[in-house]
C-alpha cells in the first residue's frame, strides 16, 4: 500500500513539474517572439517591395521602373518626386503592381493625381486584354499614404501587401513626447 501511495505521489509530482515546465516554455516562447518582432523606426520601402514580390506566385514579366519608364511611360513628373520604388508587371502578363513614391514636400496631391491617371491607363490597357483578372485588379487599386510615402497597390491581394507596407514603412514618429 505504501508503495502504491509513493508511486501516486511521484506521479502527481512529475505531472506538476511538467505543467510548470510547459508554462515556462510558453512564457519563453512568447518572450522570444516579442523580441524577434521588428519595430521599424526607419522606412524600408525597398524591403517592403521585396517582401511583397517574394510572396507572389507569378514572376514572369516583372519590371523595376527606372527614370525613363517613370517619366516617359507612366507620366510622372520626376521634379515632384524625392524617391520611388516601383515594380510592375508588363501588360502581357497581367497586373501585379506596387508603387511606393515619396513626393517632394507639398507635392502629395500632384503625385496622387499622377497615380490615378496611371491607374486609369492600366484599366484601359487591361479592358481590351484581360489576363489574370487584371481589369478588376487595376480597378480595385488601393492608393494611400504611409509615413512620408504615397503607395498604390494593384495586386490580387492588396490587403496582404498593405500589411507588409505597414510593417516596413512606419507612420511618422513623434519623438518629442
Amino acid at each position: 500500500m505504501k508503495r502504491l501511495i509513493a508511486m501516486l505521489l511521484a506521479l502527481v509530482l512529475a505531472l506538476a513539474m511538467c505543467a510548470c515546465g510547459s508554462e515556462e516554455e510558453n512564457e519563453n516562447s512568447e518572450n522570444e517572439a516579442a523580441e524577434h518582432k521588428t519595430v521599424r523606426t526607419v522606412a524600408d520601402p525597398e524591403g517592403a517591395l521585396e517582401e511583397i514580390y517574394a510572396q507572389l506566385e507569378r514572376k514572369t514579366g516583372l519590371v523595376d521602373a527606372d527614370d525613363d519608364i517613370v517619366s516617359d511611360v507612366m507620366g510622372f513628373d520626376l521634379e515632384v518626386i524625392d524617391e520611388y520604388y516601383i515594380r510592375y508587371m508588363e501588360t502581357d502578363y497581367g497586373a501585379s503592381d506596387v508603387y511606393i513614391i515619396k513626393p517632394t514636400e507639398g507635392e502629395d496631391e500632384s503625385v496622387r493625381e499622377a497615380m490615378k491617371t496611371w491607374q486609369e491607363s492600366r484599366i484601359r490597357a487591361f479592358s481590351g486584354y484581360d489576363i489574370y483578372n487584371s481589369t478588376e485588379i487595376s480597378e480595385n487599386a488601393m492608393i494611400f499614404r504611409r509615413g512620408d510615402y504615397l503607395v498604390m497597390l494593384m495586386l490580387e491581394d492588396n490587403d496582404a501587401a498593405r500589411s507588409i507596407i505597414d510593417e516596413y514603412i512606419p507612420e511618422e514618429l513623434n519623438l518629442e513626447n
